[in-house]
């Protein structure tokens, strides 16, 4: 049996397929899915992956998959919040941020929602969770604001909204932005 050259496969000592994600190597880039392995093109370049995991409508009603349901659900919300976060700085980070500004967000936003000790566990939100955890969040991480403004500023989180960022500077300041 060949490998070809395009794809990373790890096999076991019985002959088994355990591969779930391999990158593609080679000069032929493939788009779509062959004999149950899908490729596809991401930023990281191009992959290939087998089709795996577990039915939809047993994670929805099985109660093994009850945790699965609250860690979906305040995934879900945390992506809600970054979206309006990202929504309402958008004229501001029109061309700011970074291609992965979005998972990272994301991320802060699970981490703020992880945070809320008021509601219980699938239940709990941003809004009362521990909105600070999103100081010194850059939005670009390769352009941070400290290296490109000059002028001291500080950044608030408004304490009634919790959604709302401030960021302040002094306008009188010679030095705006780098050059």
């Amino acid at each position: 049996m060949q490998i070809p050259v395009y794809m990373l496969i790890i096999l076991v000592s019985n002959q088994e397929i355990i591969n779930i994600m391999a990158r593609q190597k080679g000069l032929i880039k493939l788009d779509g899915t062959i004999g149950g392995i899908t490729f596809y093109k991401t930023q990281d370049g191009y992959l290939a992956r087998e089709k795996g995991g577990v039915d939809g409508d047993r994670i929805a009603n099985d109660p093994n998959f009850q945790r699965t349901r609250e860690n979906g659900a305040e995934f879900g919300r945390a992506g809600k919040a970054g979206k309006l976060l990202r929504n309402s700085l958008r004229v501001l980070m029109q061309n700011a941020s970074d291609r992965r500004m979005v998972g990272r967000l994301t991320a802060k936003m699970v981490k703020v929602i992880q945070a809320d000790v008021t509601n219980t566990r699938g239940q709990r939100k941003v809004i009362d969770g521990e909105a600070e955890i999103l100081t010194g969040f850059e939005f670009n991480i390769n352009g941070k604001l400290g290296n490109t403004i000059y002028a001291p500023f500080t950044s608030a989180i408004d304490s009634f909204l919790k959604t709302r960022p401030i960021l302040q500077w002094n306008a009188k300041s010679s030095a705006f932005c780098k050059r």
